[in-house]
């Protein structure tokens, strides 16, 4: 995919929603990266849990795919709020791990978008003594992370 059409798309989106912004954007191992910087709108641009950004990038990716043909593998991020979230996720993952284990029962995480739920399934994957499975519905759904069955407390 041509990293110029990413950037031409985003500027352009944002552009219209009246943001200047500074947009880099690279691709590494087959996933194209645009990390955009508004200065004092990138707060705005995150938006409420990240769900502005999650949201633009989605419409980068539906523009792309009409103009290419092919689905595109594109991540917006907006001064490294995807890997400080990604770093959250996996402390609150590992906390919850550790209270299943502890109390031998199972522990409701907050309701969180898919790409977020992927990440807790996978810090529980690398985690011993925990399993993870997702519950609820649309907004509402939620990870669970209970204790593996065999898995001693402590």
């Amino acid at each position: 995919m041509d990293i110029n059409l990413v950037k031409e798309v985003t500027e352009e989106i944002l552009s219209a929603a009246g943001l200047s912004a500074r947009v880099e954007v690279s691709e590494k191992e087959g996933q194209i990266e645009s990390i955009i910087d508004c200065g004092a709108d990138n707060a705005l641009l995150i938006g409420f849990h990240g769900e502005t950004l999650n949201s633009l990038q989605t419409i980068v990716n539906l523009i792309i795919f009409r103009r290419t043909g092919q689905p595109s593998p594109v991540t917006l991020d907006v001064a490294g709020y995807r890997q400080e979230r990604a770093e959250r996720i996996k402390q609150m993952t590992v906390n919850a791990a550790d209270r299943a284990r502890f109390l031998a029962k199972p522990i409701e995480l907050s309701p969180m978008p898919a790409a977020e739920r992927r990440l807790v399934h996978l810090f529980v994957g690398e985690l011993p003594g925990v399993k993870s499975e997702s519950v609820g519905e649309g907004r509402d759904r939620r990870v669970v992370v209970r204790p593996s069955e065999g898995s001693q407390n402590g």
